[in-house]
């Protein structure tokens, strides 16, 4: 019998790194809240819209979407289809699983290098409103790709072997 699926890695550096990846969302997303609120609050109290907050924003969503693919990845909150694995002998579905998360890692390093590839094209263009590098916005896809492979390496030996993600206690990402 196994043992339940922790909430969190064992390894401190592993924890470590899962939370200053959450934090940063959560600073992100709350930063990105408090923006668009404010925004309609002056637009519909004061008549006064601020037009960098949409761009600002926007932005700021590239960046949360790729930072949060990989906390979604250790819960098996992506899209997929397990039919097969699960009809599958033991034997056969870990050779499946395997497969898949050798898929996942090629494609991954592949965005990775494609990304790095766009940010280098787009560093020295600016966006309209803000004067921004678009480069750094898109750094967010070679910079989310790497994440989620770590991500990706520190529960690809678990999802393979016992076809388990992580456990988040109050969260069933199957529910979404």
């Amino acid at each position: 019998m196994s043992s339940p699926p922790s909430a969190a890695p064992a390894h401190p550096l592993a924890r470590a790194f899962l939370a200053a990846n959450r934090w940063a969302l959560i600073g992100l997303l709350g930063v990105m809240a408090v923006l668009v609120i404010g925004n309609v609050i002056t637009r519909y109290a004061f008549g006064h819209s601020y037009p960098w907050v949409e761009e600002a924003t926007r932005y700021m969503m590239i960046w949360a979407a790729f930072l949060g693919a990989g906390p979604a990845l250790r819960v098996g909150g992506h899209i997929a289809i397990d039919t097969l694995q699960v009809a599958l002998p033991p034997a056969l579905a870990r050779l499946l699983r395997a497969l898949i998360v050798l898929i996942v890692a090629a494609t991954l390093a592949l965005v990775l290098w494609l990304g790095i590839e766009y940010v280098d094209f787009a560093w020295y263009q600016e966006s309209p409103v803000l004067g921004w590098s678009l480069g750094k916005v898109y750094l967010a896809l070679p910079l989310g790709a790497a994440l989620m492979l770590v991500h990706l390496a520190m529960v690809a030996r678990r999802w393979v072997v016992q076809g388990e993600w992580e456990r988040v206690e109050g969260f069933d990402p199957q529910a979404l």
